[in-house]
């Protein structure tokens, strides 16, 4: 007999996003300070390399659980948003004003892209199968032309996503769309979503997000009006925090 945990889904979507935030902090302070101060010579004598070490594999593991659950949440957001348009302009906004933040705390140069362009590309992405969905319906097509012709819009997206090498890449854009097209079958969107990402190297420390998302009540929580903007704002700002504590620290 299957469980059901309905009577148990009490995590709402701002739980989840500030779960997320926060396990993104702790990977990126590993991956923007850890690293960088180690390389320095700035650790102390006494402390051990194995020791840094885990510490900094502890960091990238938590870390883990931010991206998955942020997808996650960019699909539902895609189907409540009162203004898709609104939507995808506050994604681009923020993926501009990230990119310098996110090349100066990682110091990856301009040969990368940060996350927020992943979910604007996937974002997009989900916008046009929705058009294709609508079209298909209205013309009484075959619902498998929808599934063949959003296969086709997939890969430009990811193409994209390669070509600029935004975070996950087209993993990341792929992820979304698994969450999107298996939304309507409880657990299996997040069994397929967590079988497919652990294709990645060490992405199956993401584990504990999708228990997480398994108690996603389907709810957004408290209405937050533009206090929403926060949640944008904090990816560009913690990056630039991260930078000045390692340029503070390394110069």
């Amino acid at each position: 007999m299957p469980i059901d945990l309905k009577p148990y889904r009490k995590i709402n979507g701002n739980v989840l996003k500030i779960i997320a935030c926060i396990t993104m902090l702790i990977d990126h302070i590993g991956a923007a300070i850890i690293i960088p101060v180690n390389q320095a010579g700035l650790i102390p004598d006494h402390e051990t390399f194995e020791k840094i070490k885990t510490i900094y594999k502890a960091c990238r593991w938590i870390g883990r659980s931010a991206f998955p659950i942020f997808c996650f949440l960019l699909v539902e957001g895609f189907i409540h948003t009162k203004s898709r348009l609104r939507y995808a302009l506050s994604l681009l906004c923020f993926a501009l004003l990230s990119e310098l933040p996110y090349d100066y705390a990682f110091d990856t140069g301009s040969d990368q892209c940060n996350v927020m362009w992943t979910l604007f590309i996937a974002f997009i992405t989900l916008w046009g199968m929705e058009f294709i969905k609508k079209w298909v319906e209205d013309k009484k097509l075959p619902t498998v032309l929808f599934y063949m012709l959003s296969g086709i819009l997939m890969i430009p997206a990811i193409l994209l996503a390669e070509y600029i090498h935004c975070d996950y890449r087209g993993y990341g854009i792929a992820l979304v769309i698994i969450f999107y097209f298996l939304r309507p079958f409880d657990y299996v969107n997040l069994i397929a979503g967590f079988l497919f990402i652990s294709l990645m190297p060490n992405e199956s420390h993401a584990f504990p997000a999708f228990i997480l998302m398994a108690f996603y009540s389907g709810l957004q929580g408290r209405k937050l009006g533009k206090l929403k903007y926060l949640f944008y704002a904090y990816y560009p700002v913690h990056l630039t925090i991260l930078y000045l504590i390692r340029y503070a620290l390394c110069n």
